[in-house]
C-alpha cells in the first residue's frame, strides 16, 4: 500500500468517525493532494519499501477498547453512496384517506384487530373512531382492556361484535370499567348476568357508577318494581340503562292514558316482555285497537298474553282472518273451542293450521292469495 493510497483510506475514516469537516478545507486540501500527486514522480521500489515499513499498522494503533470509546455516529454525519442505498425506510403512512383499509399495511394495531374479528368498514364511518385507533399500540393501549373483557366472560368468537359496537371502550381508563363491573357485583347481579349484559348492550361499561344507579333507580320508582324485578327487567334488556328515556316515558303514558291499562297490568306485561317499553308507539296502538277492537279481546286476556305486542301486526291479522272465515275466531276462554293469544301467534303456520284451524297449511296458503 503506498502512502498516498493510505491517507486517503485513512482520512476516509477519520472524516466518518468525527464532526463533520468545513467542506471549503475539504475541498481546498482534496485539490492540493492531487495537485501533488500530479507534480511528484512515483518513488522508486526501495522508497516505497521503505515508506511502507514506517507507516504505522492500523490494527495495532487502534485496540478494541479504542473502538469502543469512539463517539456514536451521528445522524447528521454524511454516507457513502454504497451506504445510502443499504437503508430501509419504511413505507409512509397515507397523508388522507377515507378508509381505514389504506392503513391496515402500516398499523400491527389494526391487523391485529381485523385478526380478532373487528369489521373495520363499520368503525371507519366514524372519523373519531379511526383517529383513536390509528394513536393506540396494542400492547400498551388494547391488550390489557382485552383480558378485562375475556375475564368478564366475552368469549374470544365474540370480541370482534363487541369491539366494532363499542370501539371507545379503548379510550376507557382500566379502573373506571373495574369500578362499574364491581358496582353491578355490589347490585347482586351474577358475573354471568354482567357478561350477558355487557354483550347485549355493548356500551353499558362506558356510562358511570352514578348513571347506572340513576337508572336503576328510575326504573324501580316508575315501574314500581321491586328489587330483584327490577334486576330481572334490566338483565332480559340492559339497553335500558344505555339508552334513551324518553320513548320508554312515552309508552308508559300510551299504557295508561291512550290503552287504557291499569299500573299493575303494565307491570305485569313489561315484566313478562321488557321490549314493550322501546317499542314503537305507533306499531303499539295499531296492534292493540286491531286486536281490542276488530278481535274483540278485553284487557285482562291481553294482559295474560302481552307476547301479541311482539308480533308483526299482519301475521295476527292473516290468522284472524283465516280463523274467521272458517267459523273459528274464538277467543273467549269461557267458550268451546277457545284459542289463546300466545296459540294464535306463538306457534308456526305448520302447527297454527294443523292444531287450531284444523285444516291445511296449503288450504291456508289460497287463502292468503285472496286477501
Amino acid at each position: 500500500m503506498s502512502s498516498d493510497n493510505y491517507f486517503v483510506q485513512w482520512g476516509f475514516k477519520t472524516y466518518r468517525t468525527s464532526s463533520l469537516w468545513n467542506s471549503s478545507q475539504s475541498t481546498n486540501s482534496s485539490r492540493q493532494e492531487i495537485g501533488s500527486a500530479q507534480g511528484t514522480l512515483l518513488p522508486s521500489m526501495s522508497e516505497q519499501t521503505q515508506k511502507t515499513e514506517n507507516i504505522p499498522s492500523f490494527d495495532s494503533e487502534l485496540s478494541l477498547e479504542a473502538l469502543d470509546d469512539r463517539p456514536p455516529v451521528s445522524p447528521l454525519q454524511p454516507v457513502s453512496e454504497e451506504e445510502a442505498v443499504q437503508i430501509i425506510a419504511d413505507p409512509a403512512l397515507p397523508p388522507d384517506s377515507y378508509t381505514l383499509r389504506d392503513y391496515v399495511d402500516h398499523s400491527e394495531t389494526l391487523q391485529k384487530l381485523v385478526l380478532l374479528g373487528v369489521d373495520l368498514s363499520k368503525i371507519e364511518k366514524h372519523p373519531d373512531a379511526a383517529n383513536l385507533l390509528l394513536r393506540l399500540d396494542f400492547e400498551k393501549d388494547i391488550k390489557q382492556i382485552l383480558m378485562f373483557l375475556k375475564d368478564l366472560g366475552i368469549e374470544d368468537n365474540q370480541l370482534g361484535t363487541y369491539l366494532t359496537k363499542n370501539y371507545a371502550i379503548f379510550s376507557e381508563d382500566l379502573e373506571n370499567l373495574k369500578t362499574r363491573v364491581a358496582y353491578l357485583q355490589s347490585k347482586n347481579f351474577s358475573k354471568a348476568h354482567i357478561a350477558q349484559m355487557v354483550r347485549n348492550a355493548p356500551f353499558l361499561l362506558s356510562f358511570s357508577v352514578e348513571r347506572l344507579d340513576n337508572r336503576l333507580g328510575f326504573f324501580q320508582k316508575e315501574l314500581e318494581l321491586s328489587v330483584k324485578k327490577t334486576r330481572d327487567l334490566v338483565v332480559r334488556l340492559p339497553r335500558l340503562l344505555t339508552g334513551s328515556l324518553e320513548p320508554v316515558k312515552e309508552n308508559m303514558k300510551v299504557y295508561r292514558l291512550e290503552l287504557g291499562f291499569k299500573r299493575n297490568e303494565i307491570q305485569h306485561m313489561i315484566t313478562k316482555v321488557p321490549k314493550m317499553l322501546t317499542a314503537n308507539k305507533r306499531k303499539l296502538t295499531e296492534t292493540f285497537d286491531y286486536v281490542h277492537n276488530v278481535m274483540s279481546i278485553p284487557h285482562h286476556l291481553i294482559v295474560r298474553f302481552p307476547q301479541v305486542f311482539n308480533t308483526r301486526l299482519f301475521k295476527v291479522k292473516e290468522r284472524h282472518l283465516f280463523l274467521t272465515y272458517l267459523g273459528r275466531a274464538q277467543y273467549d276462554p269461557v267458550k268451546p273451542n277457545y284459542i289463546s293469544l300466545d296459540k294464535l301467534v306463538s306457534v308456526p303456520d305448520e302447527i297454527f293450521c294443523e292444531e287450531i284451524a284444523k285444516a291445511s297449511v296449503q288450504d291456508f296458503e289460497k287463502f292468503l292469495k285472496t286477501l
